[in-house]
């Protein structure tokens, strides 16, 4: 249905669209609706038009993992039964000319080694899914030396771990864990300054090579790079037991723990306890590998709704109505506002483990979605927006799309040769081709992504987008039906 009326009208009718519109959104770098309508002034008149689209679920291969979440373990969602396992890949950071103490300091066996009392892994975690009680089991492989990961690969979560290290070669361990911890008493816990970790042990062996390295040459500890491409690369960090528990692991150090000899002021030798620890921090490569079995009816494209899901899992593809929204009278209409709103499905079943729906969504043309992360964009309001999740509402409004339509309809006009003053026929046929060459014109990604905000005393600043590597999934509507709106708001001078 079609209705005009002059711009006096229009902002009225606006302020009567469905409140999700106006008041939920947070797609903070898109129009206002007020600034994207022109000003009232004879022979312009306004009319509001109601599109549908078309959607599907698409599954991702891979992310870019671009972020320092790391996430451990294996996790089945129980209202759709896709199961993701989370493994983590880390280097260690050493600060700027660490050091051990005086080699002559140090105590030593009879053959003449250094003696080490223990060395070991921690991974430190804020918080996790799923059960804390369900025994989960890690194993620990330190990369090679020959296969360093280089910092400027753009890696991404399908990552294959086993082109980075050397079976039979580095030290391995293996230890079961569960993410609460039983070695203690719930009372003897308090949360909120307990530093949670799992500790995996590795050889003293290991630990007397690490300091021997030391000296043998100190400049191996000078730095990050000289320590990872010298001495130890990192460690692959794989789940390979339990299902139920996912932690997000905020870092990894590793400890080695030996005795040295001091002097008291009063001259006499006394015994100290040392430990040199190295960090998985921001600073060196902390890498997400994520592996998904997501059952094939999540996939059907003949659904009436489709899925979102991290980390890595699946996106929602829009087609926009492009060609339907500049046929006719209206191809030489301005497009003032163009807003959707899509609704969420609540869960078929209530579990203490559901995933929440992803707190923000990037929508991006398809053709650009890999390139918008390898480039480290921001949203701009031509080609990508961000949104955020209406728990009010359960739905995710795009409050202003205008631009984003103009940009496609110029770009199709441009590319099928399409001049001023051709009847839409003529056009048509022009478009047929180009379209046939260019199947993703008018395509668009919703993936759910970790938006970075700054809040200043009048403003929010939009500072970084990554993809969400944490767990997370949303049922929405759409489907092939068009069960999806979009409300476009035009505007024509009296001679169009």
């Amino acid at each position: 249905m079609k209705t005009f009326f002059r711009i006096p009208a229009l902002i009225a009718v606006i302020m009567a669209l469905t409140p999700v519109f106006l008041t939920t959104s947070c797609d903070d770098d898109t129009a206002t609706i007020g600034s994207a309508i022109m000003p009232s002034r004879d022979g312009v008149s306004s009319s509001i038009s109601t599109y549908k689209i078309t959607s599907k679920t698409v599954l991702s291969d891979s992310v870019l993992a671009n972020t320092s979440d790391s996430y451990l373990g294996c996790v089945i969602d129980p209202e759709t039964r896709a199961k993701t396992t989370s493994n983590l890949l880390a280097q260690f950071n050493v600060l700027s000319n660490s050091s051990f103490p005086n080699y002559d300091r140090l105590f030593f066996n009879e053959d003449g080694s250094i003696i080490v009392d223990s060395c070991a892994i921690r991974i430190y975690y804020t918080s996790y899914y799923g059960d804390s009680l369900n025994t989960m089991k890690v194993k620990v492989q330190e990369l090679d030396t020959a296969k360093v990961i280089s910092e400027d690969d753009k890696i991404y979560s399908n990552l294959d771990a086993s082109e980075y290290f050397t079976e039979g070669i580095g030290e391995t361990a293996s230890v079961s864990y569960t993410a609460h911890d039983l070695s203690r008493e719930d009372e003897n816990i308090d949360y909120s300054t307990y530093s949670r970790s799992i500790i995996v042990p590795l050889s003293v062996d290991y630990g007397r090579w690490l300091m021997e390295r030391y000296y043998e040459n100190a400049d191996y500890y000078r730095n990050s790079y000289m320590f990872i491409h010298h001495v130890c690369p990192g460690f692959y960090f794989e789940n390979t037991g339990g299902v139920g528990s996912m932690i997000d692991a905020s870092s990894a150090v590793l400890d080695v723990y030996f005795r040295y000899k001091a002097y008291t002021d009063e001259g006499t030798d006394t015994i100290i306890n040392g430990m040199q620890r190295l960090a998985a921090t921001e600073e060196v490569l902390q890498q997400t590998i994520i592996d998904q079995e997501i059952p094939e009816s999540m996939l059907d494209e003949d659904n009436d709704f489709t899925y979102i899901k991290s980390p890595a899992g699946l996106f929602t593809e829009l087609t926009l109505p492009v060609d339907s929204v500049v046929a006719g009278d209206h191809y030489n209409d301005t497009i003032n506002v163009a807003s959707i709103t899509i609704s969420r499905y609540n869960n078929s079943t209530q579990n203490a483990y559901n995933l929440d729906p992803p707190s923000y969504i990037l929508m991006v043309r398809k053709d650009k979605a890999y390139q918008f992360f390898e480039d480290n964009e921001l949203s701009n309001s031509y080609d990508s927006y961000i949104t955020s999740y209406s728990s009010t509402y359960s739905a995710y409004s795009f409050s202003d799309i205008s631009r984003l339509l103009t940009v496609l309809k110029n770009e199709r006009d441009e590319g099928a040769g399409v001049v001023a003053g051709e009847d839409e026929e003529s056009r048509k046929a022009k478009y047929a081709v180009w379209e046939a060459e260019n199947p993703n014109w008018n395509k668009v990604y919703l993936i759910p992504v970790d938006a970075d905000y700054s809040t200043g005393t009048t403003t929010t600043y939009l500072l970084g987008v990554k993809n969400l590597m944490g767990m997370s999934s949303v049922k929405l509507q759409g489907g092939p039906s068009g069960n999806i709106s979009m409300t476009v708001v035009y505007s024509r001078f009296a001679n169009n």
